[in-house]
């Protein structure tokens, strides 16, 4: 890695998916993805119909022209089923565990609005003004030498280690939720996770509704001393409460699309893929790829040729997969023939 990129954006178009990486001061400090997807981008402009009231006067359900149901409000008055509305994408769906889905949420818009797509993860990371550094597969892996691997895990565990403690991250339905743990004394641990958690958040754009589990402080003063650390090294907005005398703080900020927690997390098996035709990319060699996997990250990749065929026109190499059951899912092994 040159030493001389010390602030800005590192971003990699990969197959099936899109990586950026913000630096500054020679430090990651945010990393975000973008995964090949069929319902409508955040700040979208788009035609839809209208199906059916949800909470009468006041929300109903819409349909794009792609099929996908949105739950649209405010809704407009004298709005009738089957009607044709125009609307903007103001919070993207949501994908959890388990394979459930929340509808995206829209509103109206004037009908003489433009149509637009909404910006992709390189418009956004353009439109910050910081310099940007495409990279390609032939390169150096910038992206792991700044730490990239290590926050992907972080994301997929959930768990942050920092010294002294350690965060577990949780993904539920109605709010993420932090948890923190240590050997230290209460008020040195929650110290510290104060500026790891404020620097998590940040990280993996985590919003919407946030509840910290904070070890029990009993004095006012040492709470309000790790709620202005916490204030220190927050850089995205949002709104706290203060630490109540069990410990626990939430944290309110506008939530506009999945975390890179919940993107990487709500498929397993698709985020292993990913990343082995990631490092299948980089594999040095001039035979063909043999792709030794496990039955499920085989059933992914024989689902998605054009991401095989891709591996084949960026690595100039035939392309081979292979189950193997007695394989664990993140052990898949990359051969040359």
């Amino acid at each position: 890695m040159t030493a001389d990129f010390r602030n800005g954006w590192l971003f990699e178009a990969g197959i099936g998916e899109n990586r950026a990486a913000q630096i500054t001061d020679g430090e990651l400090v945010a990393v975000r993805i973008e995964r090949e997807r069929v319902s409508a981008r955040l700040g979208a402009v788009v035609d839809a119909q209208f199906t059916e009231q949800w909470v009468a006067g006041t929300s109903g359900i819409v349909t794009l022209e792609s099929g996908e149901q949105c739950l649209l409000q405010p809704l407009p008055k004298g709005l009738t089923e089957g009607a044709a509305v125009r609307v903007e994408i103001v919070r993207e769906a949501l994908d959890e565990k388990g394979g459930q889905s929340k509808r995206a949420k829209v509103r109206p818009v004037d009908q003489g609005s433009a149509l637009v797509q909404g910006p992709s993860l390189l418009d956004i990371i353009q439109a910050s003004g910081e310099p940007i550094h495409q990279l390609h597969a032939h390169e150096p892996d910038r992206l792991a030498d700044y730490g990239w691997h290590e926050a992907m895990e972080q994301a997929e565990t959930g768990r942050i280690d920092f010294d002294g403690g350690s965060l577990l991250i949780s993904l539920t339905p109605a709010m993420t939720v932090i948890d923190v743990d240590g050997p230290l004394k209460p008020f040195e641990l929650a110290k510290r996770a104060a500026k790891e958690i404020a620097l998590a958040l940040t990280r993996f754009d985590i919003g919407g509704s946030i509840g910290v589990d904070f070890p029990t402080l009993q004095a006012k003063a040492e709470r309000t001393e790790v709620c202005a650390i916490f204030d220190q090294h927050m850089t995205s907005n949002c709104e706290r409460t203060a630490i109540n005398g069990f410990g626990f703080m939430q944290v309110v900020s506008r939530k506009t699309g999945p975390s890179v927690l919940e993107t990487v997390q709500a498929d397993k098996v698709l985020s292993t893929t990913i990343a082995l035709l990631r490092q299948a990319e980089r594999t040095q060699g001039t035979g063909e790829i043999q792709l030794v996997v496990h039955p499920a990250v085989a059933a992914k990749l024989n689902h998605r040729q054009p991401w095989l065929d891709m591996l084949t026109k960026r690595t100039g190499r035939s392309v081979s997969v292979a189950a193997k059951g007695d394989i664990a899912i993140h052990d898949g092994q990359i051969a040359s023939a």
